[in-house]
């Protein structure tokens, strides 16, 4: 959602997908966001949203075949009209999602900085008895990306974000930087600094808010403090490192004289 919100800042009309049937996070963010800026009065951009509906039928074959053709059907009617598309899929080799990990230009892999989530990615032996290798994600990610690669010549940007960083250095840290490092050349992504355990990350959702957002306390429903305008500069350099928008957008422009924080 702030990827989203970052890039219709900078003007570009955005669509956006929830290919997850069950959680529909993406969905509802974009439905608090609506009602909050109805209930608010005060004119919030919005993405051109659509979300996947659950077939009727028991059958799962039928299920992924109704599901695929809605998605490229959907997507063929808004790739001309948007700039951007960005596409939540849902975890696990769901069908659906392998179609639009293949479609993707960018694909953005968010894990926390741990041992647990950095094994969906690469298997690893903290001993060095052997250098990284491809997890179960990365094999799904291959599998797509050949698909991918049978129509067209197009390379896919494959961005591993670690999230929940602690502000302080610590040896886990070092070691899962080590291991992202002697693993993406061999399995093709590159890695990018994410977002902090910051609570007011937990607080925009409820609302439909991001970070790029006024730091206005009728509108945040909350004093914005300090760690607001650290969460605006985090996610800044993180869509800048995915290389979405530019290093000195309209976005980051007009939200400098905003980054004052009366009292702090």
């Amino acid at each position: 959602m702030h990827v989203i919100v970052a890039l219709l800042k900078e003007g570009r009309r955005v669509a956006s997908f929830d290919l997850d049937s069950r959680q529909r996070t993406l969905t509802r963010y974009v439905e608090n966001r609506q009602d909050w800026a109805v209930e608010q009065n005060f004119p919030l951009e919005l993405p051109d949203h659509c979300a996947v509906e659950r077939a009727n039928s028991d059958s799962v074959a039928i299920n992924a075949e109704a599901e695929a053709e809605w998605f490229t059907s959907s997507l063929a009617k808004v790739q001309r009209d948007f700039d951007f598309i960005v596409i939540d899929t849902p975890s696990g080799e769901d069908h659906l999602s392998l179609l639009a990990h293949g479609l993707a230009d960018t694909l953005v892999t968010p894990i926390n900085d741990s041992f647990i989530d950095l094994d969906v990615i690469v298997t690893f032996d903290l001993a060095g008895r052997g250098p990284p290798q491809p997890s179960l994600y990365s094999d799904a990610v291959t599998v797509a990306t050949d698909g991918r690669h049978r129509v067209c010549d197009r390379p896919t940007d494959w961005v591993i974000v670690r999230n929940r960083l602690s502000p302080l250095a610590s040896r886990n840290q070092r070691q899962v930087a080590d291991i992202l490092g002697l693993a993406a050349t061999k399995i093709g992504f590159r890695s990018a600094p994410g977002l902090s355990e910051r609570v007011v990350f937990r607080e925009f959702f409820p609302v439909g808010l991001t970070a790029f957002d006024p730091l206005d306390e009728l509108l945040l429903g909350v004093k914005p403090t300090v760690s607001h305008v650290m969460a605006r500069a985090e996610i800044r350099e993180l869509v800048q490192a995915i290389g979405l928008v530019p290093s000195q957008g309209p976005a980051e422009q007009a939200h400098r004289v905003e980054t004052a924080v009366p009292g702090e």
